[in-house]
Order: C-alpha cells, then sequence, then structure tokens
C-alpha cells in the first residue's frame, strides 16, 4: 500500500480493491471518515467484462450463425431446361444432397457436379454448375432432335416485288431467271417443273433469290414539340404499416409542393448475408413533371425525320434484308413542319411460293 500524508488531518493512499474490505474493518473501530476517490486497473475491467459477458456472448453467437448460415444452400435454380429436364435434374441434386438447408462442405465441388449430371441426367447436350453465394444454379443446353421434314407440295417461286436479281441459289428445281435481270411481281423465278419438254414432273421449288428493290417515303414532323418531362425535383414519404393501421412517420404533406407530380411506391428491404428481410415500411416518391418546349432547327427536323423514315422501312423489311444506299429527293417547310421525301435501295428475299395447278 502507498501511503502519503496530505496535511495533519488526511492521509491519502493507492490500495487494491480486494483490500478495501480489510480497511473498512479496521475504520468502524477509529473515529475517522473514509472516502474513495479515482478507481482503475485490471480488476475493473474483469468485473465489467463479467457484467457485460451476456452482451459479447450474444454478439458472438450472433456472427457465429450469420457464418453458419451463409455456408448453407438456400436455393437451387434451374435454367433453360423444358420442365421434364427441370424436374430430373432437381431429383439428382436432391439424390446428391444439394437441397435447401445442406450445408455446403458437404457438396461436392461444381466440376465434379457438372461431370456427374452431365452423365446421368439424359435429355441435355451441356448441364453448367454454378454457385453463388448461397445458391447453386444449373445453366441447360437441351439437345435439339432434327425433326422430319414435312412433304412439300408441288409449287414454283415467283417475284412478290419488282427488282433486279442480285444473287440466285437454286435447291430444288430449275431457275427460270439468271443475275442482274429486271423482273416483275409475279415473275415466274424457280420452275417446280423439271425434266424433258412434254415428260416435267412436278416438285417443290426451293432455293433463294435476292433482289435490289426501291422504296420511297415521305415524312413530317414538327419544329416545336410540347410535352411533359421531369424537372428532376423530387421528395419521398415514409409510412409504417402493421396490419390496417398506417402511419406517416416522415415527409408527409410532400406531394402538395407539386402542381403535378409521378407517383412510385415501394417497400423497404433490409439485404443480409443469406436472404432480404421486407420491412413493414413503404417508401413513396413523389417526382414533379413539368411542361417542356423544344424547337428544332431546319436541320434537325430533317434528320428527325429521316430517322422516323428509316424506321418504318425497317418495320416492312424482312429480317435478311440489307439497305444500301438511301438518297434524300426532297425536303421542304411549311406551317412549322418539315417534310422530307426519301428513296432507298434494298437488297432482300423477293421470292414467294405459287402452287402448281394439276393442269400445268
Amino acid at each position: 500500500m502507498n501511503v502519503e500524508r496530505k496535511n495533519v488531518s488526511h492521509v491519502q493512499a493507492i490500495m487494491n480493491i480486494p483490500d478495501v474490505k480489510k480497511l473498512r474493518k479496521i475504520a468502524r473501530n477509529y473515529p475517522i471518515k473514509v472516502s474513495f476517490g479515482e478507481r482503475k486497473g485490471m480488476y475493473l475491467y474483469k468485473q465489467k467484462g463479467f457484467r457485460r459477458f451476456g452482451f459479447v456472448a450474444g454478439i458472438l453467437v450472433f456472427f457465429l450463425v450469420v457464418g453458419l448460415l451463409s455456408q448453407m444452400v438456400w436455393r437451387v435454380d434451374v435454367e433453360g431446361a423444358s420442365p421434364q429436364i427441370e424436374h430430373e435434374i432437381r431429383v439428382w441434386a436432391q439424390d446428391q444432397g444439394l437441397a435447401p438447408g445442406s450445408p455446403q462442405w458437404r457438396i461436392p465441388a461444381e466440376s465434379e457436379l457438372q461431370q456427374r449430371v452431365s452423365e446421368e441426367v439424359p435429355g441435355a447436350t451441356w448441364i453448367g454448375v454454378e454457385k453463388r453465394g448461397t445458391s447453386y444454379q444449373f445453366q441447360v443446353v437441351e439437345q435439339q432432335l432434327a425433326e422430319e421434314r414435312e412433304a412439300l407440295s408441288p409449287r414454283n417461286l415467283v417475284a412478290m416485288k419488282n427488282g433486279v436479281i442480285h444473287e440466285l441459289y437454286v435447291e430444288n428445281g430449275r431457275a427460270a431467271v439468271e443475275l442482274n435481270d429486271v423482273v416483275q411481281v409475279g415473275d415466274l423465278l424457280i420452275s417446280g417443273l423439271i425434266g424433258r419438254e412434254g415428260e416435267e414432273s412436278a416438285i417443290a421449288a426451293e432455293g433463294t433469290i435476292r433482289a435490289e428493290t426501291w422504296y420511297q417515303g415521305q415524312v413530317q414532323v414538327p419544329m416545336t414539340l410540347r410535352g411533359e418531362t421531369y424537372t428532376g425535383e423530387r421528395a419521398s414519404q415514409y409510412e409504417l404499416r402493421l396490419g390496417d393501421f398506417a402511419w406517416q412517420f416522415w415527409g408527409r404533406g410532400v406531394e402538395e409542393d407539386f402542381d403535378n407530380f409521378h407517383e412510385q411506391t415501394e417497400s423497404i428491404k433490409l439485404p443480409l448475408v443469406f436472404t432480404t428481410i421486407e420491412l413493414p415500411i413503404e417508401r413513396t416518391t413523389y417526382s414533379e413533371r413539368g411542361q417542356r418546349e423544344i424547337s428544332y432547327s431546319v436541320d434537325e427536323a430533317s434528320e428527325r425525320a429521316k430517322q422516323v423514315a428509316d424506321r418504318e422501312l425497317r418495320r416492312q423489311l424482312g429480317p435478311d434484308a440489307e439497305v444500301i444506299s438511301e438518297n434524300i429527293l426532297q425536303t421542304r417547310t411549311d406551317n412549322g413542319k418539315v417534310t422530307v421525301s426519301i428513296h432507298y435501295e434494298v437488297i432482300e428475299n423477293i421470292a414467294e411460293e405459287a402452287p402448281i395447278s394439276q393442269g400445268e
């Protein structure tokens, strides 16, 4: 014990906390007063640690549970498979112990799973296995069995548009045109009659005939556009919902600041390691809308008209069509509007079927 006399009537000492009880017993036998000043040392930290043991243990248990749950399988997804193949994969996965609630450390590696499922589940060309956090995903590419070719009735292929022959490929039948020939609608392109004259037999003509065709479009667009758009101003409102009870605890009446607005309501979700919890709180966002006017120059309006014409042409053409050139024939302005006339040259398939009658 470290004792120091401060004055005639006061003595200060530094002592261990376990010795306090002994000092109190001695002090009761004398007319003195004992008071305690500062307390410090490892003994106090140990005492506090014992008192907070439950709190610390709770934190440790929480992280232990979260870590354990993050090492479990919570979802098995199958993509790209027919219902039958998907069912077979899920049954196979269940037999391998790969199911929601299974510990991940008991499941083989993805490469081993992929090899085994590809060998043991028929009907798929390729099955990929990928682990994503607490879920496993099966990507399936099914076998495509060749369908029996349907027997085709005797037919010719004729032109359905005017054009100049650009490409010619005959699979079955006899070509009736050559490259660079000019054809009109209805002209014979590939004949389904083959053999010597007078001894012809009728078959289904097949092939591809692509020709240069022409389109002309006229589009009119205004030079001034008026409409609604978002101003960028927004405000949010939060509401607690418990059954039929609703309480707006934040942003009450914020929508009154806007004359015109778009309203969107969504639930607040709390993401965790292995799942997402939906809270009983709804957030409503109000986005202000206002009138806006946009003016275009003649060149800008002409470009917009050209884009509209291009889109309209694409809607008319097939997926294999190719626009090889375009030419603006005329641009005129009248009453705040721009009118554009455009000529297009296109390479596309122009063949269509024409049945061969018995008399031909």
